[in-house]
């Protein structure tokens, strides 16, 4: 008699493992195939912050809102400590001699007041009072978004990988998929290095490789793929202990410089201009260590760079920028669940899927993210 498993999710990253892991709860037990390690992708190489404060289209910034309920709830159930959260809100500013910049700070202010999400304006004392180590500068104002956070992203996804297999589930490390079982519109599994899994339905959660794999199982040979990748530098500073309460945000026209605490008292900071500079590592380094000492009273651009360890990870990258969860277009049984922001909305979009593929009604937040707005032939 052949195997079967209810379900196959392709990924052990944040997104794959909340999937599998939602499923579970509902009575369906996964099988994760992963092609590295868990979380060795992209949620190992993340800013982490979890927030809706960025994302200023409604329909995804709802979207964003009910990932971080879904955080919230994880943290109710399973505590902070557990689950690496951390809820400190925030601070997002500009400089008086940046009028862009101010300008922004504004329509920001304005548009999150409209989705009625939490946000204030500081000013003055209270931002020397919020984050005494950062050099505001005469005229300086801000905004305080109180409900983001950030995550210990790899110490989360460990845990939900040991709830899986707590619910009866699996999962495959270093085992690539390499092709599909049967033809579209229904497919009967996954080929993989170590053999055929036969599976009722199949959840490609794989990031970056998300595009190759729905090629793989349409049989497609088109150049197109609906999913890109987005290098970024993410670099942290060792012994930085109270350098910083909240998670910053400074959006200097193009070149936003990012940065927040971490884990083991180290500092976590990336800018979108060093991103821009690579694959020079070693220049994008540089350009983020001056950004830093300009900013943070006390540190120098040699200090950041001589205490600095960085990584390069590659998000994936929607065409459009926007989600894309839901029915492969032509594989009745095949799901896709990809997306930027997949850090926040992993729990929301766990959930949505699992809903969706045990038979519940289909929720109206996923009405604008399906997969079948591009090509995929």
């Amino acid at each position: 008699m052949v195997e079967r498993t209810g379900c196959v999710v392709i990924g052990a990253g944040l997104m794959g493992l909340a999937v599998a892991h939602e499923l579970g709860r509902r009575g369906t037990p996964c099988r994760v195939i992963e092609r590295g390690r868990i979380a060795c992708g992209t949620t190992s190489t993340t800013f982490a912050w979890l927030n809706a404060t960025s994302k200023l289209e409604e329909d995804y910034h709802r979207l964003n809102v009910a990932g971080i309920e879904g955080h919230r709830g994880w943290v109710t159930r399973w505590g902070s400590d557990v689950t690496g959260h951390r809820w400190p809100g925030c601070l997002m500013w500009a400089r008086a001699d940046t009028a862009t910049s101010l300008d922004d700070l504004d329509r920001t202010f304005d548009r999150l007041s409209d989705l009625d999400y939490p946000c204030r304006r500081v000013c003055g004392r209270e931002l020397a009072d919020l984050e005494p180590r950062i050099a505001f500068g005469h005229g300086a104002e801000g905004l305080l978004m109180p409900l983001d956070g950030w995550l210990d992203a790899s110490r989360l996804a460990r845990h939900l990988a040991e709830g899986i297999v707590r619910q009866g589930g699996d999962i495959h490390e270093e085992v690539p998929v390499t092709g599909f079982l049967g033809n579209a519109p229904v497919l009967d599994g996954v080929v993989t290095a170590n053999g055929p899994v036969h599976a009722d339905r199949i959840v490609i959660a794989a990031g970056t490789g998300t595009g190759d794999l729905a090629a793989m199982a349409l049989a497609s040979r088109s150049a197109f793929r609906p999913v890109g990748s987005d290098p970024g530098l993410l670099a942290d500073i060792a012994e930085a202990d109270a350098w910083l309460n909240h998670v910053v945000c400074f959006p200097e026209g193009e070149d936003e410089l990012h940065m927040r605490p971490n884990e083991g008292g180290r500092l976590l900071m990336g800018a979108d201009g060093a991103d821009r500079m690579l694959p020079d590592e070693v220049r994008a380094r540089r350009h983020l260590a001056d950004r830093v000492q300009h900013y943070l009273v006390g540190l120098d651009a040699a200090d950041v760079m001589t205490r600095m360890t960085s990584r390069v990870g590659h998000r994936p990258m929607p065409a459009d920028g926007r989600s894309i969860v839901g029915h492969l277009p032509g594989c009745d049984n095949l799901f896709v669940a990809v997306t930027h922001s997949g850090i926040t909305l992993a729990p929301a979009v766990g959930a949505l899927v699992a809903d969706e593929i045990t038979g519940s009604p289909v929720s109206p937040l996923l009405q604008e993210f399906r997969p079948d707005r591009f090509a995929w032939t």
